[in-house]
């Protein structure tokens, strides 16, 4: 006999556990539905989520040091290398050394790294567009600022 599924926020039984009914649980679940749709486009397109972050992070910094670029993605140094080294090889990306510091190494988008951000642009606008079908504009706006103020815990 299958288990009976557990009460909802907002159900009779949800008070009985109060992680059901917590903020943190609701924005986990949202940010998981939010990333199966991304990775689903995504896939269909035959990229990842991480090709596009890294990518797109390139597009709007330029050039930049491998272990800043790390920094600003939040990801660990030897995970950038595996990503940089599978696009590079796929010749999206040029890394190159930084005259005057041989630990240094800068990392660019190449023009078919630049086509591709441009294409996976337009697959995150759709992705994002099925993510708020059912909110008004405003209420997009408003939620973007408040996921802001949460993502930031209030800092400017």
């Amino acid at each position: 006999m299958p288990a009976a599924p557990a009460p909802q926020p907002g159900q009779a039984g949800a008070a009985a556990w109060p992680g059901l009914d917590c903020l943190g649980r609701q924005l986990t679940l949202a940010a998981r539905h939010a990333r199966q749709i991304f990775d689903h486009r995504l896939a269909a397109a035959g990229s990842t989520f991480a090709t596009y972050v890294t990518l797109g992070m390139l597009g709007g910094h330029g050039p930049v040091i491998q272990r800043q670029l790390a920094t600003m993605l939040g990801v660990e140094a030897a995970t950038l290398t595996r990503q940089l080294d599978r696009l590079e090889r796929d010749g999206l990306v040029a890394r190159e050394p930084v005259a005057g510091d041989r630990r240094a190494v800068l990392v660019r988008l190449t023009g078919p790294g630049r086509a591709l951000l441009e294409r996976l642009d337009g697959v995150m606008a759709a992705a994002d567009a099925e993510l708020c079908a059912r909110l008004d504009p405003e209420q997009a706006g408003q939620l973007r600022g408040l996921l802001d103020l949460v993502a930031t815990g209030g800092r400017a």
